[in-house]
């Protein structure tokens, strides 16, 4: 066995969002294409005689609430085995609250880290339903790579992706809530539509390569209304990131990160260098 695990939790965007209804149980229907990219937490597992969290970010709880230490009990519930206690440190650089999914992350990469631990008593499929008893975007998360997420975001369609892509992520240093932002539709206009051009796009991929040059034509978020109207900023980065020549930019999941698409690394450094000069905290990113 090894003395220490490392394990890396990168971050999704959602290459648009749509939210199709509430569902009996409380949780909306989603369809999204959903997509890793390469900025990423880092998990350190060490065996121990005790259980300990700990984190690089000051404020984040490291208690039994944190989504990486209900991973970790959720997995040893599975377990038919004895159990073995872990120093666990999060190095983390996702934003917190910014609709890159992070915490979903962690999660799912503790998943990962603890299934190498104890090797590999569950297959993938095994790791996605624990997965989906802590929360709906870290069954996704735990493959990664691009998706079409359906459901409540349980429901998940591998995609492939082919060419090379650039995304320039632009953190307003605002955290949103998801719950916030989920009471919030509706209020912003009628947003719980399906005839619209992503809703068609979207629905009409059956596995294989997404056509991504006909996607970015289309990307929509049920959210930006809400989102904007709150918190002005938002609105104003995707606007700057409109200007320095990305061909297409929209919020991540409920936000409050937003993202340019470009086609060389050049320009999208260009853009990130300009948002890092007025203090905007922002990652150059491609997908993983």
């Amino acid at each position: 066995m090894e003395d220490l695990l490392v394990e890396k939790a990168y971050a999704k965007i959602n290459l648009g969002l749509k939210v199709l209804g509430r569902r009996p149980d409380g949780y909306h229907e989603i369809l999204s294409v959903v997509q890793c990219v390469d900025l990423a937490d880092v998990l350190y597992f060490e065996p121990a005689s005790s259980d300990q969290l700990t984190c690089s970010l000051d404020g984040l709880s490291t208690g039994p609430d944190n989504l990486v230490c209900r991973a970790v009990d959720a997995f040893r519930a599975r377990l038919d085995c004895p159990v073995q206690s872990f120093r666990i440190h999060l190095e983390k650089n996702i934003p917190i609250g910014a609709g890159l999914g992070g915490g979903s992350a962690d999660a799912a990469a503790a998943l990962r880290a603890l299934n190498r631990f104890y090797d590999q008593p569950f297959s993938n499929a095994g790791l996605r339903q624990i997965a989906a008893t802590l929360g709906s975007d870290i069954p996704f998360l735990v493959e990664g790579g691009t998706a079409l997420l359906r459901g409540r975001g349980e429901i998940l369609e591998d995609l492939s992706w082919e060419g090379a892509v650039f995304y320039v992520l632009a953190y307003p240093e605002v955290e949103v809530s998801t719950a916030w932002a989920y009471e919030q539709l509706g209020q912003f206009g009628p947003i719980l539509t399906e005839n619209t051009p992503y809703f068609n796009f979207v629905v009409s991929l059956s596995g294989g390569c997404v056509d991504h040059d006909g996607l970015f034509e289309v990307l929509e978020n049920d959210f930006t209304p809400a989102v904007y109207r709150t918190y002005p900023i938002v609105a104003e980065l995707r606007s700057q990131l409109d200007r320095v020549g990305a061909r297409a930019t929209l919020m991540s999941g409920s936000g409050s990160t937003v993202y340019g698409i470009f086609d060389d690394r050049k320009t999208a450094s260009q853009a990130q260098s300009a948002l890092q000069r007025q203090g905007c905290r922002s990652f150059l990113c491609q997908p993983v």
